[in-house]
């Protein structure tokens, strides 16, 4: 059988049903018949020094055909690509599973070249590898860039019998593996952020203003050459050498960088005050920026001749102006000191500042809801510059209270009892209180305060929400139960001799203390009621606790008990 001259038939006996279990048998049985037998032909020349018999399991699995893995442990430059996820292989063994003979068939002889291009290699698809071919990348052959002066890495190093002119690895897709850097290192590897794939000069994605000097006036038809002079280190850029232009490291941070101060320092490093990089020569007033001196022009002062400040005609000549009655008359003659500006702007002198006039500054700093009032509610018209009364709240305010809290004739100070976060609710409570001549304990504690300070007429009428009382006695607030037992009899007592605050039933009352009838014997068993009866007094019930009559006929005589009189 020739096989050197059908391909389809070096394709049948390359895969791997091609060569059955009992052929190889026969091989290695018979291996003086196999090899003339039965060999589908001469491998290829890179693959020359597998030829044999003896050597099929080298490529081959028994009785399954050939076998990847044994084509990687060869091509371990491929096993790597493959491993990391990168190149051409890679690529297609994602979208095509394919075995490595189907593109790389081989026993078509010496010659046989064992890389399959199914459309041709001028019409492989370099995006496969990676790398797309754009502009004059796509005119080159492909051996223009596979050479072994361009492969950056070190293939042998996985392949030690590569050959390095038929291979199509190890290149790089950065543009200086490739070519020479014309800029010798100055700028990024990324090339292409300036120039392009069709042409390298010019540099036509390079824009001056992306840097950090752009280029206005007439710096845009400077020559690039005035501003980036030739390193004197020359680079070889191909068969010839050019020395490469400055592009770093260039001082540009003011105009006397590159040009000269004719004035010498006397306005300064700042030389776009006056002039710009439209024409040098031409220095107008009305470029200049004021803002860059000591003194910025606001307000009516941008409107301001330069003749009527710089009186002298020379600008160079120094003024002063420290504060503004360095050129204006104070008319206030000093009365709120040197800084106008705490009540002035430049917009005018009439207009005095609503909302940006720091009123921290005056005696009377503004807080809380005095924030909020109109500058007019206080100031009226014409009395802005008056002083006015405000140690008292009751200089502006009426007093709600109507002198309640007035001691001795002086007014009482508000700010005891109240802030200028509002009037209501007042910041005094129980601790303030307990300052007072009625501390509030127990129940008292939960009673709200309008429940003992109420609304009351005063004398001339008004009514006004009493807090002053005469007397703090329970009786001022709180009904006599007893009606007037314990204050008419001697000795008298107080309600908080026997009561708390807590509750009126919890009593502090002691018998054998508090009384003057020592309960003992059989008498300390005896209840409250059995000697406390209660009692009618006209429409009135309640129970008698004094006066009482202690003798013991008062109680112990058989006569019948009467419980209410």
């Amino acid at each position: 059988m020739n096989t050197t001259s059908n391909p389809r038939t070096k394709q049948q006996w390359h895969s791997p049903g091609g060569i059955s279990f009992f052929m190889l048998c026969i091989f290695f049985l018979f291996p003086q018949y196999g090899s003339a037998q039965i060999s589908p032909g001469e491998l290829a020349e890179p693959h020359a020094f597998l030829e044999g018999i003896t050597n099929c399991t080298k490529c081959h699995d028994l009785g399954k055909g050939l076998s990847n893995n044994k084509c990687l442990s060869c091509h371990k430059e491929i096993g790597v690509r493959l491993q990391k996820k990168r190149g051409f292989h890679h690529t297609i063994s994602k979208s095509e599973k394919k075995e490595c003979y189907v593109c790389h068939a081989d026993h078509a002889g010496r010659s046989f070249e064992l890389i399959r291009w199914p459309d041709g290699r001028d019409s492989f698809d370099h995006k496969l590898a990676g790398f797309i071919l754009r502009g004059r990348h796509a005119q080159l052959d492909c051996r223009d860039c596979h050479k072994p002066e361009f492969i950056k890495e070190n293939l042998r190093k996985y392949q030690p019998e590569i050959d390095l002119k038929r291979t199509f690895l190890g290149l790089q897709k950065s543009c200086i593996s490739c070519h020479i850097d014309e800029h010798g290192a100055q700028l990024a590897d990324d090339c292409l952020q300036c120039h392009t794939q069709k042409a390298w000069k010019p540099a036509s994605k390079f824009d001056h203003n992306r840097s950090k000097f752009t280029l206005t006036g007439k710096h845009r038809s400077v020559d690039c050459a005035q501003c980036h002079p030739v390193i004197k280190k020359e680079i070889p850029v191909g068969s010839g050498r050019v020395g490469s232009m400055k592009f770093t490291g260039l001082q540009f941070a003011t105009c006397a960088s590159c040009h000269e101060d004719i004035h010498r320092g006397k306005f300064g490093a700042d030389c776009q005050s006056c002039h710009n990089t439209k024409d040098w020569r031409r220095s107008s007033r009305k470029n200049f920026n004021h803002a860059r001196t000591n003194f910025p022009l606001k307000g009516k002062h941008k409107k301001v001749n330069c003749s009527s400040c710089h009186k002298s005609g020379s600008v160079l000549k120094p003024l002063k102006f420290e504060n503004c009655s360095s050129c204006h008359n104070d008319v206030h003659a000093g009365k709120f000191g040197a800084d106008c500006q705490r009540c002035h702007t430049e917009n005018g002198w009439k207009q005095v500042r609503e909302g940006t006039f720091d009123h921290n500054l005056t005696d009377f700093p503004l807080r809380g809801l005095h924030q909020n009032v109109a500058c007019a509610a206080c100031h009226k018209p014409g009395a802005k510059d008056r002083k006015m009364a405000h140690t008292l709240c009751s200089d502006c305010h009426q007093d709600v209270h109507l002198g309640q809290f007035s001691r001795n004739g002086k007014a009482a100070r508000c700010e005891k009892c109240h802030n200028e976060s509002g009037f209501l609710p007042s910041n005094f409570g129980i601790d303030e209180h307990a300052q007072t001549d009625f501390q509030l304990a127990g129940s008292h504690l939960a009673i709200p305060c309008t429940a003992c300070h109420q609304m009351a007429k005063t004398k001339t009428g008004k009514k006004v929400r009493r807090f002053i009382f005469k007397n703090t006695n329970c009786s001022g607030c709180h009904k006599d139960i007893h009606f007037g037992q314990f204050i008419r009899s001697k000795p008298v007592k107080k309600c908080e001799n026997c009561h708390v605050p807590k509750s009126w039933i919890e009593l502090v009352f002691l018998h054998n203390r508090d009384s003057r009838y020592k309960l003992e014997g059989k008498h300390v068993g005896v209840g409250c009621d059995e000697c406390h009866k209660q009692v009618k007094v006209k429409q009135y019930i309640f129970t008698r606790y004094r006066p009482i009559d202690t003798s013991c006929e008062t109680c112990h005589l058989s006569r019948p008990k009467t419980e209410v009189k």
